[in-house]
């Protein structure tokens, strides 16, 4: 076999590597989802709204709705839809922004940092549970693996 067989060989098999990767971890983010939305119902959320308002809370400085779409990946309509519902239901609030006087900043309210609370508690019981089915050093290379992927992307 020549070096360039070889090559080739190595390189469709990385391929096809990959491809099982996004196919494992798009049925991976549905079920992620699914398991989000039971956690958040539970406290009056769904599993997008739980997303925003996480992203709102772990800001180091009060973000704007375009901001937390970039973080996000998501687009700035459908993080401004959801974060008009996350106020509406008093669970954050629209600050006026010194730097841009139409693009307002988010914060969370006391009512939503109650509910994280409550969401991160059902959060790592539920990743201990799961944690003890695997390996340690398996999910740490699963996040190297996934990082490298996304950084990639």
């Amino acid at each position: 076999m020549t070096a360039a067989k070889s090559t080739d060989k190595a390189t469709n098999a990385a391929a096809d590597a990959m491809v099982e990767l996004i196919s494992q971890s798009f049925r991976l983010n549905s079920r992620l989802l699914l398991t989000a939305d039971r956690m958040a119902r539970d406290v009056g959320l769904s599993a997008a709204r739980w997303q925003v308002l996480s992203a709102i809370a772990q800001a180091t400085e009060p973000p704007t709705i375009s901001a937390i779409a970039r973080l996000m990946g998501l687009t700035r309509q459908s993080v401004q839809q959801v974060a008009d519902a996350l106020a509406k239901d008093n669970l954050i609030n629209f600050e006026p922004n010194p730097k841009h006087r139409r693009a307002s900043l988010v914060v969370v309210t006391l009512k939503a940092m109650k509910l994280l609370k409550q969401l991160d508690e059902q959060r790592y019981a539920w990743a201990r549970e799961v944690a003890t089915t695997l390996p340690v050093t398996n999910i740490k290379v699963a996040n190297k693996v996934l990082g490298k992927v996304r950084e990639k992307l």
